[in-house]
């Protein structure tokens, strides 16, 4: 019966660690699908998110060629599919934003997923942000406003 506790018990602190399971970027957030050696990684958990109401923030940012860029949005379009809501954007052929509502945590905190790239010259810019928490879009677009004024 100990063991049985233990195991729970690890599963259930474990959690966190994988916030991204079951999404198609989380290939991207391991470094999978581009190398790790020209992204740029942040990951925040805890207390230090409280204010905006958010438990997790992981963000990569990376430029890439055409090729690599399409692995990327391929990933974004796919999660875009498992979506409660979403807006997204495309310039000709290519997704160039994105802000995806995913389905709640089984815990119940709500999961966005965000997206922005831009092409210059062959070489485009990504940034994918994943957050969690109980944070709504509203909060978030609230958040986001503030900062720009």
């Amino acid at each position: 019966m100990k063991r049985v506790i233990t195991l729970f018990a690890a599963i259930l602190l474990g959690a966190p660690l994988f916030a991204q399971e079951g999404l198609f970027v989380e290939d991207l957030f391991e470094g999978r699908v581009i190398s790790p050696k020209i992204m740029k990684k942040t990951v925040i958990n805890g207390s230090r998110l409280e204010p905006y109401k958010l438990d997790t923030y992981k963000s990569l940012s990376f430029e890439v060629a055409e090729a690599a860029f399409h692995k990327v949005e391929i990933l974004i379009i796919k999660d875009s599919n498992a979506a409660e809501d979403k807006q997204m954007e495309y310039v000709g052929d290519h997704l160039t934003y994105a802000v995806i509502s995913l389905p709640k945590t089984y815990t119940g905190l709500n999961r966005f997923l965000c997206f922005q790239a831009r092409e210059e010259r062959g070489v485009w810019t990504v940034t994918v942000v994943y957050l969690r928490g109980t944070a709504s879009v509203e909060d978030l677009e609230s958040m986001f406003n503030k900062r720009k004024k």
